[in-house]
């Protein structure tokens, strides 16, 4: 025998051993492939995460915005147009446990050129912003969320880019709402009063050869916040109430001769002071033209932030230097109204009317200082396809000073803006 029959015979033996071992082997099927499911506990768009309980919605919206401003109070500072593009992306997250509902929301938007203040941003940078990031569970809310004064703009007022005056803050919280069956909820909410700050300028006033000044310091005490909610199949009626303080900063001196010297008869009063908002909402749907009418009013005193205070054309301030160099506190009222409904199922108008009215005392014999603004938008917004819009805009600005002007220069003591332009929105 040869080696090569051997080493074949070695060969089949092997081959036959290792066959018969392999016959003796469990039979097994490959790895099942687990599939996204849909998840439809919380309503159209949400999924179940592989291997969780927990349902997710990814979602997101690109604004294409085309603008033009004009109207007294300008310079050649000020953009007379504006363009910008702003990109939203969002996350929520939820899921069902003994204890309640368990949820977790995120948003960033992200501009091209924000349009802000007299006519948009300064065309030179990209602005990246968290939205909203919050956390549910039950009744609690924790996180970077809108306020609970008010809701007219967290539910209603992203339909325009025009102005109006209401409570629009998005502020770092800490919530709890409790509800009692019926339609009716109440909420306490502890937030930033760093997030409710209405500052003005920092410079000081001569009363009587002494320069007063005030400056905002640190907080000490965060804004407290409660509503009264009621929920209908009609609509929804709220009442709502705010704590601010006010606490000025650290003595400081100001060189206001630009001298090089800083001032020696600079007076900065130092003061620990609260004010208040409160306010009422109210909303009725109107199912014939799948639309709605919403009123939104408050009064403030101390806590301009929560009028809106920090729209308005001319800059506002929650405290000041008066007469008498004490420091004291702005006053004013609000009130914004939206009228929406659709013209046919592809054309939707909105029209908004929104009044402000603050008054500080300013060192004026005639009266208190004051600014007075009303403002008036509306838009028209044709669906093309599901998920595309095209929405034309105009809106007026009318405002007034009184016992004051808008500049020093032309001593005019009121002003009359307006604005058009479009917007392209696609979302999905």
């Amino acid at each position: 025998m040869t080696m090569k029959s051997v080493l074949l015979g070695a060969a089949a033996g092997i081959a036959a051993i290792g066959a018969a071992q392999a016959a003796d082997l469990p039979m097994t099927k490959g790895e099942a492939v687990e599939y996204v499911k849909v998840c439809s506990a919380f309503g159209e768009g949400f999924f179940y995460i592989p291997g969780t309980d927990t349902c997710l919605k990814i979602g997101g919206e690109i604004r294409a915005k085309y603008y033009a401003f004009g109207g007294t109070g300008y310079n050649r500072n000020d953009n007379r147009s504006a363009f910008d593009t702003q990109a939203r992306v969002w996350f929520d997250a939820r899921t069902e446990t003994d204890w309640g509902l368990l949820r977790s929301y995120f948003q960033i938007n992200a501009d091209s050129n924000r349009l802000v203040g007299r006519g948009g941003g300064d065309g030179r940078r990209n602005d990246f912003t968290i939205d909203k990031a919050f956390i549910q569970f039950g009744g609690l809310t924790a996180g970077y969320a809108h306020s609970f004064f008010g809701f007219y703009d967290n539910e209603y007022g992203d339909t325009l880019e025009g102005n109006y005056y209401a409570q629009t803050k998005t502020v770092n919280l800490l919530a709890y709402t409790a509800q009692f069956g019926g339609g009716f909820s109440a909420t306490l909410s502890i937030e930033d009063g760093r997030d409710h700050r209405v500052e003005g300028t920092s410079t000081p006033v001569d009363i009587n050869g002494t320069l007063y000044g005030y400056r905002e310091g640190g907080q000490q005490v965060p804004d407290v916040v409660a509503q009264l909610r009621w929920d209908q199949s009609w609509g929804s009626l709220a009442v709502q109430a705010a704590g601010h303080q006010s606490r000025s900063g650290t003595d400081y001196s100001i060189d206001t001769n630009n001298d090089g010297i800083a001032d020696t008869n600079v007076v900065v009063r130092r003061s620990n002071k609260y004010g208040y908002a409160v306010g009422a909402t109210g909303l009725i749907k109107i199912p014939a033209i799948d639309g709605w009418f919403v009123v939104e009013g408050q009064y403030a005193d101390g806590a301009l932030d929560y009028l809106g205070a920090g729209n308005t054309f001319l800059a506002q301030s929650d405290r000041f230097v008066n007469a008498a160099g004490r420091v004291d506190a702005g006053k004013g009222w609000s009130i914004t109204g939206e009228l929406g409904g659709r013209i046919t199922p592809q054309l939707q108008a909105v029209l908004v009317g929104s009044y402000i009215d603050t008054s500080f005392d300013r060192f004026s014999d005639l009266g208190d200082y004051g600014i007075k603004e009303f403002t008036i938008s509306g838009n028209l917004t044709y669906t093309v396809v599901k998920g595309l819009k095209v929405a034309g805009e105009v809106g007026y600005t009318h405002g007034k000073v009184d016992h004051g002007a808008i500049d020093t220069l032309s001593g005019r003591d009121s002003y009359n803006n307006w604005l058009a332009g479009m917007r392209i929105t696609r979302q999905f």
